[in-house]
């Protein structure tokens, strides 16, 4: 896993793009971008403390924003324009999501909502 970019966003957010690709055969390459970013829990974007607590209990004091897009069996010549063509088509449709103040608190309510939804997926941690 290779850091490609890092983006400072206005909302205090650092983007961490990395490169994840990989040669399959000799000519042929899977090229993968994994997207993340890290998000420090804060009570205040949850309307009561239990709902804050619940969530933290689950995730910690961070909860990771994580996107992965892939392309299988690309020409390894063509590797470095598909890897870019990635990069700019999430930048394009989704960076001026995740740099808008409401990005982090509306994380935190989603993940909220699918613990509330879901709540077989997770585990609670011990406190």
């Amino acid at each position: 896993m290779e850091l490609i970019e890092q983006i400072d966003l206005a909302n205090g957010l650092t983007l961490n793009i990395y490169d994840l690709s990989r040669q399959i055969a000799r000519n042929t390459t899977k090229v993968e971008i994994y997207i993340t970013t890290e998000i420090k829990l804060k009570e205040s974007y949850f309307t009561n403390h239990d709902d804050f607590a619940r969530v933290k209990n689950i995730f910690g004091d961070k909860i990771n924003f994580e996107y992965r897009k892939e392309r299988s069996f690309a020409s390894l010549e063509k590797q470095n324009d598909i890897r870019n063509e990635l990069i700019d088509t999430f930048k394009k449709n989704s960076l001026n999501y995740i740099a808008s103040p409401n990005f982090a608190p509306n994380l935190a309510l989603s993940k909220l909502r699918d613990i509330k939804n879901n709540p077989f997926k997770y585990i609670v941690r011990p406190e």
